[in-house]
């Protein structure tokens, strides 16, 4: 990494005194990696992080809580013009601070059953899978089907599969967004068709790979695309998606009782009956049209859902290499006792409270 300030003497004595800092590139100019090495928050309470926490891009990224760290990766992308990384992984133990791991798939191991690079991507722990505990289902920019990947890692390297499902399969002209999450030991495949968003169950095995079980069953209607579902609790589920609104986008969510629904709106309309949902986070004035709500996590004192998605910088949509500048923001969002978010929250730059913990 170039341009990297160096910390002076005075500061790595103040340094010693304060929470251990992080490797996350900060891009300063927002046109690529040049970057400079941010070292941690220097409030003295300790109370706050700064968004977004990694940038220039995690564009249509992934974030899944492993064994022992937290790892999000992008799909393929290119911070430095030229330089190609087939899905870049990162790494963190907090969600705040992140460090640059290794790419997702080697350049020969790269799935190849379509043209064009890996442009969406979901990645999940699969604890009980023994030699294979990480899954990936992603999408190509050239192929219209849902591909499937392992790995022993949550960073990789990945090895790719192939086709698990085809816009053909399930009687569409387009298939997209995967959303793979794990329930204990029963593994959900979430997917944009062209009528909705359908979840269905897998089974995963470390020889014969992935494959369905059982029939797909329809979640939400045609507004609501790049979702993601959190748990609370076996009967306190969440739905968060991607709904365009205007000329941008905002995020949006409902709430079930069952992983496959139905999930209702606070009136007890049904996503699939025309709802939308309830507004969740939305565009702010320097990070606009959030979308892609990659995963959630409930802080210990439950009292905070932390949401991870991608948000556009204003003025900064692009990056040097003509790739999307989509950074990684976190928002924590404050959870009722009557189970739904208190309050609709603006995507925005700058110190951010409280952190996860």
């Amino acid at each position: 990494m170039k341009n990297i300030i160096k910390i002076t003497m005075a500061a790595v004595a103040l340094g010693a005194l304060l929470p251990a800092g992080f490797s996350s590139c900060t891009d300063m100019d927002g046109d690529g990696i040049d970057s400079v090495l941010w070292e941690g928050s220097r409030n003295p309470e300790n109370t706050s992080f700064r968004n977004p926490v990694w940038e220039p891009s995690l564009e249509a990224g992934t974030l899944v809580k492993g064994a022992s760290m937290y790892v999000a990766l992008s799909a393929s992308t290119q911070w430095t013009p030229g330089l190609e990384n087939i899905c870049p992984a990162l790494t963190s133990n907090n969600l705040m601070t992140w460090a640059r791991a290794n790419d997702g798939f080697t350049a020969d191991g790269q799935p190849l059953w379509a043209e064009g690079r890996v442009n969406s991507l979901s990645v999940d722990y699969a604890r009980a899978v023994t030699g294979a505990t990480y899954w990936m289902f992603y999408t190509l920019e050239g192929g219209n089907a849902i591909g499937a990947a392992s790995a022993t890692t949550a960073q990789g390297p990945y090895t790719d599969r192939g086709e698990l499902l085809t816009a053909e399969a399930v009687q569409s002209t387009s298939i997209s967004n995967p959303f793979f999450f794990v329930v204990s030991t029963a593994y959900y495949l979430c997917y944009t068709a062209d009528d909705g968003v359908y979840i269905q169950r897998l089974t995963l095995n470390r020889t014969r790979g992935a494959s369905l079980n059982g029939t797909a069953t329809k979640i939400a209607g045609t507004g609501l695309d790049d979702i993601c579902i959190f748990r609370k609790s076996s009967d306190e589920i969440y739905l968060l998606a991607t709904v365009n609104s205007g000329n941008g986008s905002e995020i949006r969510y409902a709430k079930a009782e069952a992983v496959t629904g139905p999930y209702v709106d606070k009136s007890g309309v049904s996503l699939t009956d025309g709802s939308n949902g309830e507004p969740l986070i939305s565009s702010g004035s320097e990070l606009q049209h959030p979308e892609n709500p990659m995963r959630a996590f409930l802080n210990s004192e439950q009292t905070h859902v932390f949401v991870a998605f991608n948000a556009t910088e204003a003025g900064k949509a692009q990056m040097s290499s003509g790739y999307a500048r989509k950074p990684l923001v976190i928002m924590p969002i404050e959870l009722g006792e009557d189970g739904w978010f208190t309050q609709n929250v603006t995507a925005q730059k700058g110190w951010t409270t409280p952190r996860f913990e």
